[in-house]
């Protein structure tokens, strides 16, 4: 997927997990993966892997609620799809606002106003940009977020941080707090945030790996409905 919406910290779109990453999932594995979401890429994209997913979360406050866990609390199936391109991140982000000024049948922007633009000029400046949209899917609420991704840039600005997210993620709960507050400080998101893929920055990171062995740009897609 997800104010979280004041700052990358802000950047949670879809962070409302309660567990941190998704329950059951199921990969497609590489050039053979197919898009199993009913949203446009970007022309000529490769799909590079696609995921399927099945959680139960708890809701917390934050742009989540009105993204893709925007029903609360329960059980959520979803896909994490990307994809990666060779256009520059300007054609990327242009793709982005015509997708906002015309959503694909059926969808409307989820997220809008000033505080989101707040949160997109500073993902952008990480090399991440984002927007997230709704529809419906079998007479269900459908939510979907579509991220831009530029690795090369991502590694650069956030590098150092998400060489460390490994033996993070082994450190209690106590030693971990005055870390992410640190980092929130330093880059404006958590180093929570960043090892959860249900988090724009998470799923970037998530997908850097692939990303980094295309060697070009990354699109990343993000759906739930609740069942």
């Amino acid at each position: 997927m997800r104010s979280c919406l004041a700052a990358l910290a802000a950047v949670c779109v879809l962070g409302a997990c309660s567990g941190g990453g998704h329950g059951e999932s199921s990969q497609s594995p590489g050039p053979s993966a197919t898009d199993p979401i009913t949203f446009p890429l970007f022309a000529g994209a490769e799909v590079l892997s696609a995921h399927a997913w099945h959680s139960t979360i708890s809701a917390r406050p934050g742009v989540a609620n009105s993204a893709v866990f925007a029903e609360g609390a329960g059980t959520y199936d979803g896909h994490d799809v990307v994809a990666g391109t060779q256009a520059m991140m300007p054609a990327l982000e242009g793709w982005l606002q015509d997708l906002t000024a015309h959503p694909p049948t059926g969808y409307t922007v989820a997220l809008s106003g000033n505080g989101v633009e707040a949160v997109r000029t500073h993902t952008r400046q990480l090399g991440v940009d984002f927007v997230a949209f709704e529809g419906t899917e079998n007479g269900k609420r459908h939510g979907v977020v579509v991220m831009t991704v530029d690795p090369q840039t991502l590694d650069e600005k956030a590098g150092p941080m998400l060489s460390v997210i490994g033996k993070f993620k082994l450190l209690p709960r106590t030693l971990r707090d005055p870390i992410d507050a640190q980092t929130k400080k330093q880059t404006g998101f958590t180093l929570t945030e960043a090892t959860s893929p249900d988090t724009p920055i998470g799923a970037a990171v998530a997908a850097l790996g692939e990303l980094r062995d295309f060697g070009g740009r990354g699109i990343v897609l993000i759906d739930a409905v609740k069942q």
